[in-house]
């Protein structure tokens, strides 16, 4: 390589100097070409070898013949080799040496500053800006030391105007690569800002202020917050001093200044340079101006946005004229054509600065807002050359017929006359709507007050921003009507979104939910609805352009679909179905070409078809009323070349069977409903067979003929003809031995299956006989791939084909059942419980329909099943299905009862688990139930006299076996039926309470728990009266029995068994909230949870009242007297108070009744008690967790304080461990319970969390003890997706926490702790490289420097490598 460069870096040099500058330019070229390959071989592998290092330098003469070479080409006088010449130079800095890089700087700068060179000015400041993009980092200091002084020695204080260009271009371009970590550049952050703060005062050329201000929006990004504040007050100072614009902009500047004892003497021209300045810096900084900053900011600028200057086009003639008549002594600078264009960029320059600020820094704005609003719904109708006429000319047309012929060309005529006038004013109007947005979107949590409250506009007039921007959807001018549209699809979403959570609702879509009058209540059906069709259907009725107004319209009639009420009744509907069909045809008659309508613009209107269509909010009778004009269109959709339009029609098409069947009056002619499907079917079935038998289509299309075909066959399979019927089941069959669409196919097949003879319009279910039998084998197949989502599929599938059509005729001999239980056998295991889950399904389902099958079942799937039933993995599905396949089992006599009770009997060993052991109970118990009543009674007293008489150890399995049979047979089936039976087994239990073996008690509990749900007059009231014994060694098991009891009866009868006994079980559970043993309260907090589910408005009451009188207690430094006893009882009470509602939450309990009580709940978490602090605090995690709205008007009231309280309490003591002392804080779990409140507010109730106010929370946590700073590390991961701007705007506070956590020493840590602090080291890591990516963050020096120091340390090099790794 060194000897090619050696021969041809010369000649390429010497036809560089060639007089044909195609041979300059190739050469140039050649020469680039061979350095970026040098390049690439050498300068890139920082791990070369001594001689390839040595390779990878030119020699020092050819260096600098190169640079020669190309400076003097920069020069050349064909533009195209000056281009060359750049692109060589980038190359060539990352080549050469040091020395080198600083000549060519020097050079090109001469060149750059140098007046007389003006015609190749700008070729040389594109070098130079190359120069700086492109140099390696490590000379970046050395090459903007003296850059940056001579910039600003003679390049900005030059009389010539380009020279200052050029310099602010290659300052601005230094600042943002080398602003924050060159130390040459940040010395001269001061002299930087004063020069470019006096070029915007003192510049008499525009372009140069406006540079000044782009640079030093690069500026502040680097800028210490001393200096940043100095910027901003040197702005405003500045933009304080302004003239202000219109009548009333003006007026009340002199006043403010006549107040200040000062006179405005800040031009216009000039004001308008400063304010973009500043919407620059807070577009880069807002989330680093404090409230001081804001406020001072916001005020001025709503001085040149005030409302009342917000002429319109409508206004009368006098009030025009004003503004003209009072200032005829004002400046020339303030009339004429020139001052409106000059006052109209001020006021767009305005308004994008509200924008950043709302977006940046929501919360310092948040006083200003409504101002802010006030000014956007102004200005949003700011046209002062054009006028509408009525307000009302969008909506006022219910008496007339539309005549879209006529009316079709309106907006563009008026586009072309703002053309001819120059009008400039929809600027003001767009950065008004989008600043209008920003606000939006800043209350999406919570957008009522955008839909109720009314705003003051100009001249006395209200408005809610609602009502306002759909007024505004007659907008003249393209660009503005776009953002209309979206400002309000935005709005309509985002209330659609916060209705779901509940935070409001819409009117008449809970009408019968009247438990929370607080929700806002907004209807957009009847005040909105019809308004934004009207004007939608006006954008769609033109007949060429506006492509985004139409796409925009779209998109809101979707989103409008969501709404209750959707986006009507039958006459909207017909004429949204109207306009789309014009849509789709290209032209109202529907015969014209439809390339005349744009790929994209039909494809949005496909969209809406499907979004009305699968929308549930409108009614199916005026839906299919309307799709008899469209549906030919979207089915000649279908032919387009388009695959997304071909998708999307044949996702629309998929939603219209149904409408055939339950679009109809129930008064509807029969004999029109079938022939009206049979047209429709047969449209559909050409549209969809050839989609779903071609093969040379793209995925998508198949996967969606799939879909289409379902929902014909499920819907009107009776309308089709059976050679057409015949041939989309073949074709389905054909698609389920394809594998690239056998998922799909089985989808289908399954929804084909399910549909019931409601879902068809001629009440039959389709007949699959003819694939019935190869689909169930080609599924049974796959149960052998190693594919687990294709077997859960083909499970789901089966179990729905077999209930719905496995008593079919070709399937009774129990052949085909015989195959497919072969098949699934092997997934019977609890290695994967869903699949055994649904492998069992399939089997009872076989059994079900074909009792011959039983024979298969048992040689196949019974000793799986006998397996998996002692496995103590099996619970939830998997375990409710093993019971009811052993319960089918002996029902549909495929094995009986005496073999089946035999073998489960024999699973029971020494080695089996106590959750084993339990299930083996479940199915003995269950099978009991289905046997013969004599064989039941027989086996029973068998049972009951076992226990009775078993005193050996050797049988404590068998006994444990016993009792637990019993209570699961007592929770299905009255036991008293037996004679004698309860009686026996009342003495049986309370016996085995005293057993010495633990099992054998907590097996009696649970019995005597689960019998009283089937007897419950028989032993609740003994099990009550034992509690009332105070019998110390029985509390335990009692209380446990009676969790039982009410947990049961709340599952079996959903707690209606338990009303009339609740009052009889608080006695002793109330008698047992305060005692000493933990374990009895936390029983006794669980069966008052549980009893709270089920009787919630007099469990809540009853546990608010318990709390209120034993809220009394002293607790100092969170420590209870040891002799007071009554501070104890009530600490132990609250305890379980808390506890308690926890459970409650745990259990689902009723949300309405809990938000009453939760109010006096969260109080505990004043208590100073740290065990009722900690349970207080668990209970509002749960809440937060489960039931965010039960707390959402408490959170910064009562609950935020007591958390910022609890996150700083340290209760540090020493523990004498002998030969040493541990030191313990007793405050470590309720600042982890406290961080985990945090973070789930975070996620479900961000609308009420103070996230600045968090954010020191935040950082002490990541400082705090281990398991706090990892889970601190979580939140910070999920907060820079949901709050980057916060993050952002801390990002100096998380170096020292994260420095810390890193230099961590491992000491004589060895195993499991070493591998602890590694992952610990490994999760800071990994969240400065998440904070790394963040935008903003690296242009903090603190944090940069950090994160280059992290990079440079070989220690973490590895880490940093596999983090790496996973993202990818």
């Amino acid at each position: 390589m060194t000897d090619a460069l050696s021969v041809s870096i010369p000649a390429l040099l010497k036809k560089t100097e060639h007089y044909d500058k195609d041979e300059r330019y190739m050469a140039t070229s050649d020469l680039c070409e061979v350095l970026k390959r040098h390049q690439q071989q050498y300068g890139s592998n920082p791990g070369a070898d001594a001689d390839n290092a040595a390779m990878a330098t030119l020699d020092t003469s050819t260096e600098r013949s190169i640079c020669k070479a190309v400076l003097n080409l920069l020069h050349d006088k064909s533009h195209d080799v000056q281009a060359v010449a750049v692109k060589t130079l980038s190359v060539l800095l990352i080549t050469v040496q040091e020395e080198l890089v600083l000549e060519i700087e020097d050079s090109l700068t001469d060149q750059v500053l140098d007046a007389s060179k003006t015609e190749l000015r700008d070729v040389y400041a594109i070098g130079l800006r190359t120069l700086v993009k492109t140099v390696p980092a490590s000379m970046g200091n050395k090459v903007a030391e003296k850059l940056v002084s001579r910039i600003l020695e003679r390049g900005v204080k030059s009389e010539d105007e380009e020279i200052i260009l050029a310099c602010f271009d290659i300052l601005t371009d230094l600042l943002q690569r080398f602003g924050g970590s060159a130390a040459s550049v940040v010395k001269q952050h001061e002299p930087i800002l004063q020069t470019c703060l006096k070029q915007l005062s003192e510049s008499p050329y525009p372009v140069a202020r406006k540079r000044a201000g782009t640079t030093m929006a690069c500026l502040s990004v680097v800028l210490s917050d001393a200096l940043l504040m100095r910027m901003v007050e040197s702005l405003l100072s500045q933009i304080d001093m302004a003239q202000g614009v219109g009548k009333v902009g003006r007026r009340k500047t002199r006043s403010a200044h006549s107040a200040a004892g000062t006179m405005p003497s800040q031009k216009n021209a000039d004001t308008r340079a400063l304010i973009r300045t500043m919407c620059a810096v807070s577009g880069q900084v807002g989330h680093r101006l404090g409230q001081q900053q804001i406020d001072r900011i916001l005020p001025i600028f709503l001085r040149f946005t005030d409302p009342e200057d917000a002429v319109t086009g409508d206004d009368d003639d006098e009030d025009q004229d004003m503004d003209e008549g009072t200032d005829v002594a004002m400046d020339s600078d303030n009339r004429g054509d020139a001052a409106t264009a000059l006052a109209n960029e001020l006021r767009e320059s305005c308004f994008m600065g509200f924008e950043s600020f709302v977006r940046s820094c929501p919360n310092e704005v948040e006083p200003h807002l409504e101002k802010i609003i006030q000014a956007a719904l102004a200005y949003t109708a700011y046209d002062p050359n054009y006028s509408y006429g009525s307000d009302e000319v969008v909506v006022e047309q219910e008496d007339a017929e539309d005549d879209y012929d006529d009316e079709d060309n309106d907006y563009d005529d008026e586009e072309d006359d703002e053309d001819d006038d120059d009008d400039e004013s929809w600027k003001v109007r767009r950065s008004a709507i989008r600043a209008l947005k920003a606000v939006v979107q800043s209350k999406k949590h919570d957008p009522s007050a955008l839909w109720t409250t009314q705003y003051a506009v100009r001249c006395g007039k209200t408005a809610r921003v609602s009502e306002a921007v759909v007024g505004r959807f007659k907008e003249r001018e393209e660009n503005c009507r776009v953002e209309i549209i979206e400002c309000f699809t935005l709005l309509l979403d985002e209330t659609i979104q916060a209705a779901q959570a509940g935070v409001i609702s819409f009117a008449g879509q809970n009408e019968m939910d009247t438990s929370n009058s607080s929700v806002v209540d907004i209807d957009v059906r009847k005040e909105y609805a019809p308004k934004l069709v009207k004007a939608c259907e006006k954008v769609l009725g033109v007949k060429k352009g506006n492509e985004r107004s139409k796409s925009s319209a779209l998109a809101l009639l979707s989103t409008l679909s969501k709404a209750p009420g959707g986006v009507g009744g039958q006459s909207e509907i017909s004429s949204v179905f109207q306009h789309l069909r014009t849509l789709l045809s290209g032209s109202s008659d529907g015969n014209s070409h439809r390339e005349g309508t744009s790929k994209a613009l039909r494809l949005d209107g496909l969209s809406l078809v499907h979004a009305m269509l699968t929308s549930t909010n409108l009614d199916p009778i005026h839906v299919r009323t309307g799709l008899r004009t469209l549906l030919p269109e979207v089915c000649q959709a279908v032919k387009e070349q388009w695959y997304k339009i071909i998708a999307e029609a044949l996702r629309a098409i998929a939603a219209v069977p149904k409408y055939f069947v339950v679009g109809y009056a129930s008064d509807a002619d029969t004999t029109t409903k079938k022939n009206e499907g049979k047209v429709v079917a047969d449209m559909l079935y050409e549209a969809i067979e050839p989609l779903l038998a071609a093969y040379d289509v793209d995925q998508e299309i198949k996967e969606c003929a799939l879909l289409a075909c379902g929902s014909l066959l499920s819907s009107l399979h009776g309308s089709l003809d059976k050679p057409k019927q015949d041939r989309l089941l073949q074709l389905l069959l054909e698609r389920l031995k394809n594998e690239t669409t056998r998922i799909a196919a089985i989808k289908t097949i399954a929804v084909v299956a399910a549909a019931s003879r409601d879902d068809s319009m001629d009440d039959t279910r389709m007949d699959l006989s003819s694939i019935l039998a190869d689909s169930i084998s080609v599924m049974a197949s796959f149960m052998k791939y190693a594919s687990r989502s294709l077997k859960q599929t083909a499970l789901e599938a089966l179990d729905i084909i077999v209930i719905n059509h496995g008593s079919h005729p070709i399937l009774t001999d129990g052949t085909l059942f015989s195959s497919l239980l072969q098949d699934i056998a092997s997934l019977i295991v609890d290695s994967d419980l869903h699949l055994c889950h649904l492998s069992l399904r399939v089997c009872i389902s076989v059994l079900q329909v074909c009792p011959e099958a039983g024979t298969a079942a048992k040689a196949h799937c019974l000793e799986p099943a006998l397996a998996l039933s002692k496995s103590s993995l099996l619970q939830d599905h998997a375990l409710e299905s093993v019971l009811e396949l052993f319960q089918q089992m002996v029902a549909s006599q495929a094995a009986t009862f005496s073999d089946l009770l035999f073998l489960l009997r024999q699973r029971v060993d020494d080695k089996i688990s106590r959750h084993g052991i339990y299930n083996i109970a479940k199915c003995i118990a269950v099978i009991l139930l289905v046997a013969p009543p004599a064989d039941r009674e027989k086996e029973l007293n068998e049972i009951i006299a076992l226990l009775e008489h078993s005193v050996a150890s050797s049988e404590v399995r068998q006994v444990q076996l016993s009792l637990l049979i019993t209570g699961d047979l007592g929770r299905m089936l009255n036991l008293g039926e037996v004679d004698g039976a309860t009686d026996r087994l009342k003495t049986v239990y309370f016996m085995y309470f005293d057993a010495s073996v633990e099992e054998l008690k907590s097996a009696a509990a649970y019995s005597l728990g689960n019998a009283c749900v089937g007897s419950q007059d028989t032993f609740l009231p003994t099990i009550v009266s034992k509690l009332d014994e105070d019998n110390m060694k029985q509390q335990y098991l009692l209380l446990s029995a009676l969790r039982e009891f009410i947990q049961c009866s709340s599952r079996v009868s959903n707690g209606v068994s338990l009303a009339s006994s609740v009052q009889m079980i608080l006695i002793p559970l109330e008698k047992y909230c305060g005692t000493e043993e933990e374990s009895v309260r936390t029983m006794v907090a669980e069966c008052m949870g549980s009893l709270s589910c089920v009787q919630p408005e007099t469990m809540l009451s009853k546990l608010a009242d318990i709390q209120r009188s034993h809220a009394s207690f002293s607790a100092p430094d969170g420590y209870l007297p040891e002799d007071d006893e009554v501070s104890k009882k009530n600490s132990h009470v609250c305890w379980t108070v808390a506890t308690c509602v926890k459970l409650a939450i745990a259990g689902k309990v009723d949300s309405s009744q809990l938000t009453v009580h939760m109010p006096t709940y969260v109080q505990l978490l004043k208590q100073k008690e740290l065990g009722v602090r900690h349970a207080a605090l668990l209970m509002v995690y749960a809440a937060a967790k489960a039931m965010p709205k039960t707390i959402s008007s408490l959170l910064q009231g009562e609950i935020v304080p007591a958390l910022y309280e609890i996150s700083d309490l340290k209760l540090e003591r020493k523990v004498d461990l002998g030969p040493f002392t541990h030191k313990v804080d007793d405050a470590l779990p309720l600042r982890k319970v406290t961080l985990s409140i945090f973070a789930t507010c975070l996620e479900t109730l961000p609308q009420s969390m103070d996230v600045p106010g968090f954010i020191p929370i935040l950082i002490k946590a990541l400082a705090d003890a281990e398991d706090i700073q990892l889970h601190a590390h979580q939140v910070v991961i999920s907060m820079i997706s949901q709050h980057p701007t916060y993050i952002a705007a801390s990002i100096d506070t998380f170096v020292e926490p994260l420095e810390k956590t890193l230099n961590k020493k491992p000491g004589q840590k060895a195993g499991t702790e070493l591998e602890r602090l590694n992952d610990w080291i490994k999760s800071a890591v990994r969240v400065i490289l998440a904070l790394q990516s963040l935008e903003g963050t690296m242009n903090s020096r603190v944090f940069a420097d950090f994160v280059g120091r992290v990079k440079g340390n070989a220690k973490f090099q590895t880490i940093i490598e596999s983090l790496q790794e996973e993202q990818r």
